[in-house]
């Protein structure tokens, strides 16, 4: 029995002697008194800095990281945007932070500092005469914060204060050397493990929280507050009015007895009576937690615990202290408390490079939250699609769109900070739990954390700590944390499955094995002419996407005509390298586009059918993070029409009467390059394409640009050109549908079939007609061409349609965000175009044509509503007459709903 104690012992040992044999050893007296009214706070520092690295140091990089609020040319300003976050970009000066009046002396005698080369937030302060090996020196600092807005975590706000980073830091100094880095949101920071001693002075009836048990001292009547702390990461602290604070305590399985407070606004007590009655206060909650993380990892590394509401949760861990938002503070989900309380361990304690090595944190950080969930909790998770990031990985890895483990954390998209470093890494970390077996796992977990408590691990020492404890290889596990290789256990023969559904968003059920899912659902339709129909939606949209996808959507006109429908078929693969994804794919469509009755009384329908076989080509973007994405298409457009003929007056009625049908085909070769970025600041995207059929050519460029504003919303400007062609100038065929113009399209010039209209051929330009083909719908346009939000139908000449070429402006911008006190979606447009045959001596119309008005946006944009109020002469003499309502138009723009990316942009909003 004596060998099996031995061993570990052995293994242990050599874990430590594998630890660099330094670490700085930092001591902090800091001191603050805080100014609620100016919002900022007056402090000093006292370091004694020991240097037990083997290298003589003549400087010492240090972090000044309240500098990164103070203008949005900096690096946590351009990460924010990067990562679709505008409020601090457009922040207004007052809401703004610095730390300035920085005074420094080193052993007494005042220092330089120099400016890092590209960071606002970092500085290099020199040391006269060096540092040796194993000497120490005294580094003293005044300064003054002026604290931001809480942005995310750090700041004021309603008179409550979240203060961190806020004194000069040194960089780490480790074995690859000095890591000066500026301050980010994404992707948390790199310690130096310090002992505090701190004295916070506050204004009467405000309350400090720190990361330990409190002695309020009071100084010349002021309310102060003295903090001492070890080996912790940073000294960071709450302060608000009129906290309460209720208290408890949780014993370990070793013994060890933890002091847990919780702190909370006098504001909430009933609200936090009321949940102690169901055990689900923070307190209640994070009992067993600390129990099973300590049980599992090591004994929890401080004597106390506290956990205070704040508005806004930090992405950090800070020793001794968790920050809960409203959302995490109540509640039956533990989606941030759990992963906050094994920061504890791995962000807290175990100092790992989370700028270089994100998943070292919040991988594990996830491993144990996956782990130690409760089962309500995960049922609670699962029931959200947006709240399920197994899902949203399979999704990101289908698409080709994940990175490497090992990615760096500036250099993670948005979305791959939690997917990758944080699921992912759990996944892995899983994996090797399975291929250790649990027992083994957890030991080689207690060997880690116990090795490197207060220390700074790298990749290899897990590795290393693994291997030890299991006295198993693990290269093959570790080479994965450098691949996009997938770790979900694939089934290449998927089952088949019906789901009585619109589309499935799981396609793989966790350990229930793996299904196609055939979604059915009932479905409506309408149009003028079909009136109501009815039917059933047949697809295999699935989340993740099936390379293969179909959608069948046969309709059943109520007015017991013949099925109309629509549907497509295609097939999608990645090639990787430059190209993303290929698809190739066929639509195909069929509805009524007239309806009307013959001179005998018997009803006539105009209808269509296209067949649209395609090619479409997405390009790789350049890296992870961007936002800009290109991609050509190829399309044939195979129409056949079926349209009324032979019209005569039928003297019983004086009516226009159509008395057969003619039967055509035509197509239409399209070509498109396409540029977008949805970049949050100033998006923007274009196309250029390329028409052509046996009658005609169009070259149409269509370019977008949004201005942000600061107080929200913003411009809209597009800018549209086309030119147009013939091949045979002697050709006497009417092409007006096809010719490019300013005001809105109608349906009957929709001439590829690609917008929904109400009613495809309404207009008020025809009259006498067999059956009326007018109302609302003969006031719907398509914003294809010059987009002028105008319908005057019964006058040709005055629609800016040319046989050459037309060029166009639109603006629509939203009101003041301060106008209304709730968002309102109301914007004022403005569109001005002109068209080749303006210019020609005898024209018709004025060279430039205008309209603007209000638009009402609907539906995330997809109906739009256009009130017309100022127009060219040309129009007003014409419409002068009409009522208020017959000028307004509206447009169905359902390419703007983007289901796929509505449904990710709120799994991964904070």
């Amino acid at each position: 029995m004596k060998k099996l104690f031995i061993l570990p012992a052995l293994l242990f040992s050599q874990l430590l002697a594998a630890q660099p044999a330094w670490r700085q050893g930092l001591q902090y007296r800091l001191q603050a008194k805080l100014d609620v009214q100016q919002e900022a706070l007056d402090g000093s520092m006292d370091l004694r800095y020991k240097n037990h690295s083997p290298d003589t140091l003549h400087f010492i990089w240090l972090h000044v990281w309240p500098n990164a609020y103070r203008n949005d040319k900096t690096s946590y300003s351009d990460q924010l945007i990067g990562n679709g976050k505008t409020a601090f970009y457009f922040s207004d000066k007052d809401k703004r932070g610095y730390i300035n009046r920085l005074e420094f002396r080193v052993n007494g005698m005042l220092a330089d500092i120099q400016d890092h080369p590209e960071y606002i937030d970092v500085i290099k302060l020199l040391l006269p005469g060096g540092l040796a090996p194993g000497d120490s020196l005294q580094i003293s600092a005044t300064f003054h914060v002026k604290l931001p807005y809480n942005f995310s975590g750090y700041g004021a706000e309603n008179n409550t204060f979240q203060i961190s980073n806020w004194y000069p830091e040194p960089a780490v100094y480790d074995r690859s050397g000095w890591h000066p880095m500026p301050f980010l949101e994404q992707g948390g920071a790199y310690h130096e493990p310090a002992d505090y001693e701190a004295t916070i002075e506050v204004p009467e009836k405000y309350s400090v929280v720190a990361g330990c048990s409190a002695d309020s001292v009071l100084h010349h009547g002021n309310n102060s507050y003295f903090f001492s702390l070890k080996d912790a990461n940073s000294f960071a602290w709450v302060a608000a009015r009129h906290l309460l604070e209720k208290k408890d305590t949780v014993q370990l399985e070793s013994g060890k007895i933890i002091a847990l407070h919780l702190y909370y606004p006098a504001s909430d007590s009933s609200n936090l009576r009321e949940q102690e009655a169901y055990a689900q206060d923070p307190v209640s909650r994070s009992k067993p937690f600390i129990r099973q993380l300590s049980a599992l990892i090591s004994d929890y590394p401080y004597p106390s615990l506290n956990l205070v509401k704040v508005l806004h949760a930090p992405a950090e861990s800070f020793s001794g202290l968790v920050m809960l938002e409203k959302a995490h503070f109540y509640g039956f989900s533990d989606t941030h408390l759990l992963p906050a309380l094994a920061g504890q361990w791995f962000q807290a304690a175990c100092l790992s490079n989370e700028r270089l090595h994100p998943w070292m944190s919040e991988g594990f950080m996830q491993y144990y939250y996956d782990r130690l969930q409760t089962p309500f909790s995960r049922k609670f998770e699962k029931k959200f699609l947006s709240r399920d990031r197994e899902l949203w990985l399979a999704v990101s890895e289908k698409g080709k769109t994940t990175q490497p483990i090992s990615t760096p954390a500036a250099d993670m998209s948005r979305e791959n900070y939690y997917l990758v470093a944080g699921t992912k890494t759990a996944f892995w970390l899983k994996s090797l739990e399975d291929s250790l077996g649990k027992e083994a796992f957890d030991r080689s977990m207690h060997v880690y954390f116990n090795a490197w408590k207060f220390g700074h691990p790298g990749p290899d020492d897990f590795r290393t700590a693994l291997e030890g404890s299991s006295g198993k290889p693990m290269e093959n596990a570790f080479e994965k944390l450098n691949t996009v290789q997938s770790l979900f256990p694939r089934d290449p023969k998927k089952r088949l499955r019906l789901a009585y559904r619109y589309f499935s968003a799981r396609s793989f059920p966790a350990n229930k094995g793996q299904y196609n899912f055939i979604n059915i659902a009932p479905i409506l339709g309408y149009n003028n002419y079909d009136h109501l129909m009815a039917g059933l939606l047949v697809n295999n949209y699935n989340l993740p996407e099936n390379n293969f996808q179909f959608l069948i959507a046969p309709l059943y006109p109520w007015n017991g005509k013949p099925i109309e429908g629509l549907g497509r078929i295609s097939y999608s693969w990645y090639p990787g390298k430059k190209i993303r994804k290929i698809t190739i794919g066929i639509n195909g469509a069929r509805f009524s586009s007239n309806y009307a009755k013959d001179s005998t009384g018997n009803s006539m329908f105009e209808k269509f059918s296209k067949w649209v076989p395609y090619l479409r080509i997405d390009f790789k973007k350049r890296s992870a993070r961007s936002t800009l994405e290109k991609w050509l298409d190829l399309k044939s457009y195979l129409i056949y029409e079926n349209q009324f003929a032979n019209f005569a007056v039928f003297t019983g009625d004086s009516l226009i009467h159509p008395n057969s049908i003619s039967r055509s085909f035509r197509y239409v070769n399209q070509l498109g390059l396409n540029i977008r970025d949805d970049r949050v600041l100033y998006p923007y995207d274009a196309r250029l394409e390329f028409q052509q059929s046996d009658m005609f050519y169009r070259i149409n460029l269509n370019a977008d640009y949004f201005f942000n504003y600061s107080s929200g919303g913003g411009m809209r400007v597009r800018f549209f050109a086309a030119k147009f062609g013939v091949w045979n100038k002697y050709n006497k065929r009417d092409l007006s549908r096809y010719e490019p113009k300013l005001l809105g399209v109608t349906g009957e010039e929709d001439y590829t079939y690609n917008q929904y209209f109400l009613g495809r051929t309404a207009s008020y330009a025809f009259e006498n007609g067999s059956v009326a083909n007018d109302g609302l719908a003969a006031q719907q346009i398509s914003i294809r061409d010059g987009g002028l939000k105008l319908r005057i139908d019964p006058y040709d000449y005055v629609q800016g349609r040319s046989a050459d070429w037309v060029s166009a402006l639109n603006f629509s911008t939203s009101l003041p965000g301060r106008l209304f006190p709730v968002p309102v979606p109301i914007r004022i447009f403005f569109d001005v175009g002109t068209y080749a045959e303006a210019w020609k001596t005898n024209a018709q119309t004025s060279r430039f044509l205008y309209t603007g008005g209000i638009q009402l946006s609907l539906f995330k944009n997809v109906l739009n509503i256009y009130a017309p109020l100022v127009y060219s002469s040309d129009f007003r003499d014409l419409i002068k007459s009409e009522t208020f309502w017959r000028k307004l138009t509206f447009s169905i723009d359902i390419q703007n709903l983007d289901y796929k990316k509505l449904l990710k942009k709120k799994a991964f909003e904070k």
